[in-house]
């Protein structure tokens, strides 16, 4: 019997988080490629290994990245870091975390003295899942459940992104509107570490501590989206347009909101 020993280098990896709690999503999810540098022929060069820690390693990307798979100590000097771009798209059997897509940037620095840097090989890359209306709930969690509309036709609006923000405009929570079983835009958007109570603003008769803080929904519909193609949505791509509507809410710790957001587009 012959040992044969088999090395290669890895291209990087992707680890899944749910996008309320943050933790990482154990299930075992459908993760593959859809393109490379928008090339969709591309894509059948491109594998991917789920490991035990629930990490999706990209093992391999052919052509493109064929040289980097045995070079170790001097990893080739083309193509440039971060120039190829591999599109990925993820599902979750279960129908907890609504499906989507995202870009890889490759190859990643194998410096191991950049180990800590947000290009590192040694760093996968987060990626959030957002949850479908389906989803399990915690008690606390304050909840918007929300249909997305135009405000012309009433035609319903999947794919969009629902961002919450704080009176401070950080986000501290996103969602999509949904496409099951066709055309449906509902979402939820689950906002986790509302306090029961906080500081009130005290100003002329309000109260000095209370139950809700003040927020701002935004929502951003691209209207090329079509899931009847078999299309996903780019949340990370949604967060770079302008949003189409803003909305204001007082929200508490464990209240459900059902809303219908209307976006006037043109």
């Amino acid at each position: 019997m012959n040992a044969e020993r088999i090395d290669a280098r890895v291209l990087g990896a992707v680890r899944y988080f749910n996008a309320a709690t943050g933790l990482p999503v154990r299930r075992s999810l459908a993760v593959t490629a859809l393109a490379v540098d928008q090339e969709p022929d591309a894509a059948a060069g491109v594998s991917l290994v789920r490991n035990r820690r629930s990490t999706y390693v990209v093992a391999e990307v052919v052509p493109e990245l064929a040289e980097h798979r045995g070079a170790f100590l001097e990893p080739p000097p083309e193509p440039p870091l971060g120039s190829v771009a591999v599109e990925l798209a993820v599902r979750d059997a279960s129908g907890r975390y609504l499906a989507r897509r995202h870009t890889l940037l490759l190859p990643r620095d194998p410096d191991p003295v950049d180990a800590g840097l947000e290009d590192s090989l040694f760093r996968p890359v987060d990626v959030e899942l957002l949850p479908s209306p389906a989803a399990t709930t915690r008690p606390g969690w304050a909840l918007i459940r929300a249909t997305v509309v135009g405000a012309e036709s009433g035609d319903r609006l999947p794919g969009a992104l629902i961002r919450v923000l704080d009176g401070g405009g950080e986000r501290i929570a996103r969602g999509l509107s949904d496409w099951r079983d066709g055309v449906r835009g509902e979402a939820l958007v689950a906002v986790p570490g509302i306090p029961i109570t906080t500081w009130g603003n005290g100003a002329g008769d309000g109260p000095v501590v209370t139950h809700q803080v003040p927020v701002s929904v935004e929502v951003t519909f691209d209207p090329n989206f079509d899931p009847a193609g078999g299309a996903l949505p780019d949340p990370d791509r949604l967060e770079d347009r302008p949003p189409d509507a803003s909305f204001d809410f007082e929200l508490a710790s464990g209240q459900v909101i059902y809303e219908e957001l209307q976006l006037p587009l043109l």
